[in-house]
């Protein structure tokens, strides 16, 4: 009797595993690798290997229903029109999901959420859009995707800049050329984009009476944090005057405020009133941050008072 129980929950596991069918649902397989390797040309801008995932009839509907679609070379040329404006653009490595999904039908589709960023060329304004995409494979080919994406961000950035007075273009590029010279620590740079007699404060007093001491506050920073990095968060032109806000990023590995390298990375944030004569030339900087804050990030303490 016990033979004929144990034989009878044997075939029954070996008919329920039969029975089960194909994996429904995963986080692995060929076709997520397809779609990773297809996010990853087009970060690269390598459309001629991006367009190769496609079949030739593929349908792609970008925010847009199954009664509108675009074939994947339209879809190129599209992204890569909206993309002429960035200097770059990624996906974040965090948070990042892929999965895959077969459907009643038989048909695999694969889903991708992710947070894409970009940085306008014209402003250095960073851009953040969440992402999502599904995307159906057959044979190793897509065969039709749905992706879902609110440009209007974008959009009004680029409407902005188009609307600019020529004024305005050049003090723009002007603060275009401020982040270049302190990302690369570029003094004759920033010399050649301003006057004789510039002046810089910061929190109210006197830093800089001229573009060569600003350029020694230049050094001071790029000693300190040899990867030191600006970026422009938002910019407001008004006439001669810019109001920037910005981030300033680094790791200090070298000598700072006559202390040594703690090897700690810093992130502050600060606004600066940029002054531009009629030429473009940056006449003065008031700039306004916490560096008490910044202080803090490298473990220095504030002594008791006597």
């Amino acid at each position: 009797m016990k033979k004929i129980i144990t034989i009878g929950i044997i075939a029954i596991l070996f008919i329920t595993c039969q029975s089960k069918g194909p994996e429904r649902y995963s986080t692995t397989g060929s076709e997520i690798d397809l779609v990773k390797e297809l996010i990853q040309k087009y970060e690269a801008g390598d459309w001629d290997n991006w367009i190769t995932h496609y079949a030739d009839t593929a349908k792609i509907h970008h925010n847009t229903w199954e009664e509108i679609s675009t074939s994947p070379k339209e879809t190129m040329e599209n992204l890569k029109a909206n993309l002429s404006n960035l200097s770059s653009y990624q996906f974040d490595d965090d948070p990042i999901y892929y999965e895959k999904v077969l459907t009643d039908e038989g048909k695999t589709w694969v889903n991708f959420w992710g947070k894409w960023r970009g940085v306008i060329a014209a402003n250095g304004k960073e851009i953040t859009i969440p992402v999502h995409l599904s995307i159906n494979i057959e044979d190793g080919k897509i065969q039709e995707e749905f992706g879902m994406y609110d440009l209007t961000t974008l959009t009004m950035e680029m409407n902005a800049l188009n609307n600019m007075t020529a004024d305005e273009k050049t003090v723009l590029s002007s603060i275009q050329k401020v982040v270049e010279a302190w990302n690369k620590n570029d003094k004759a740079l920033f010399g050649s984009i301003s006057v004789k007699d510039f002046i810089r404060n910061g929190n109210g007093l006197r830093v800089a009476n001229n573009p060569e001491e600003y350029g020694a506050f230049m050094d001071l920073y790029h000693n300190a944090f040899p990867d030191f990095k600006v970026v422009a968060d938002n910019t407001v032109i008004m006439g001669n005057t810019a109001y920037i806000n910005w981030t300033v990023t680094g790791t200090n590995t070298g000598e700072f405020m006559d202390n040594p390298g703690t090897n700690k990375k810093i992130k502050a944030h600060g606004l600066s009133v940029w002054t531009f004569n009629p030429e473009g030339k940056v006449v003065q900087e008031n700039a306004f941050s916490d560096n008490l804050e910044v202080y803090r990030q490298l473990g220095y303490t504030m002594p008791t008072p006597q």
